[in-house]
């Protein structure tokens, strides 16, 4: 048996170069790209990005320079951080993800959210989200009053049913045989009714049917020994899910059918990032983290390969 996708998928040959460098002075937790993002229009290329104490930035891609901010305040006026971030599938809106609250952030209106919602009751409170929320995923194709799905470290899971409205919210958590720690990855399949988690230290990704929530339909094994964000992304078919492995590996695994995984060997360090192109047959991973040398009293040693690949991925890479 041949497995297509590994013998014809061949990585860039060109070295990639930096058109733009943005420095920060704090540590970026979270960003998300313009969803109608365009070269040919200026206007459209920016992205929103969340940074430790400061409020959410809108971007330029193309100069670096701050086009808008977003703050939030909690009860005490104090200033709170954003972990996530993420646009509304039509582009009017921005949502930012924080200790115990979801808000929503019109972009022509610079300041303020237009809505601020706590994602729990009462600090006492069992019901609903406690935490950070960690990611946010809108549907995609959706408008802007269409679901949102969040999720937190504390390993639950919540479904806005209006983004309209964030104070109306489905919760459920994650089954302990498929959670180790907190979940850290939220991706919506292609047609908005299937919704895939990740979660650190768990050796699986686990999906549910967002119309019968009384347990996962459906997972895929990926090995994360770490505490680290390790994303997962679908092609542009939505028949394949595409996961970094910590052996620097990536795995494509058939949700549609029960074809065997395909595995190629991608980077000689853990795969944190992988990004596929919504229409092109372009693949995207990045790889690397940190390691200690406990022999020599704990320093910190470099990232085995700390690089950003660009592949090229063939029509079908079902096995043949």
């Amino acid at each position: 048996m041949v497995l297509q996708y590994a013998t014809q998928t061949q990585s860039a040959k060109a070295t990639l170069s930096t058109i733009l460098e943005i420095a920060h002075g704090e540590a970026l937790l979270d960003y998300a790209w313009y969803p109608y993002m365009s070269q040919h229009a200026p206007e459209t290329c920016c992205l929103i990005e969340s940074t430790w104490d400061h409020p959410l930035q809108l971007r330029d891609s193309n100069s670096g320079s701050v086009r808008a901010s977003y703050v939030a305040y909690d009860a005490k006026e104090v200033l709170m951080t954003a972990s996530s971030t993420a646009f509304s599938a039509d582009g009017s809106s921005v949502f930012g993800g924080y200790a115990n609250h979801l808000a929503r952030f019109d972009v022509q209106q610079p300041g303020l959210p237009v809505d601020l919602a706590s994602t729990s009751p009462s600090r006492r409170s069992r019901d609903g989200m406690k935490g950070i929320v960690s990611c946010l995923a809108p549907v995609p194709g959706s408008a802007s009053t269409g679901m949102l799905a969040c999720a937190s470290f504390g390993g639950q899971i919540g479904l806005v049913h209006s983004a309209a409205d964030l104070s109306g919210m489905t919760v459920w958590r994650m089954p302990e045989e498929y959670r180790c720690s907190g979940i850290t990855e939220l991706k919506w399949a292609p047609g908005g009714v299937h919704l895939w988690a990740a979660s650190r230290q768990s050796s699986y990704i686990v999906a549910w049917d967002i119309r019968d929530l009384r347990g996962p339909c459906a997972t895929v094994p990926r090995a994360c020994s770490t505490q680290q964000r390790m994303s997962f992304d679908f092609d542009a078919t939505g028949t394949h899910l595409v996961a970094g492995e910590t052996d620097g590996s990536v795995t494509f695994h058939n949700i549609r059918d029960q074809s065997p995984t395909v595995r190629i060997a991608a980077h000689g360090d853990l795969v944190a990032g992988v990004s596929a192109h919504p229409f092109y047959p372009l693949l995207a991973t990045a790889s690397g983290q940190r390691h200690f040398d406990y022999d020599a009293g704990t320093a910190e040693c470099p990232s085995l390969d700390c690089s950003l690949r660009i592949w090229s991925v063939p029509a079908n890479f079902s096995p043949t």
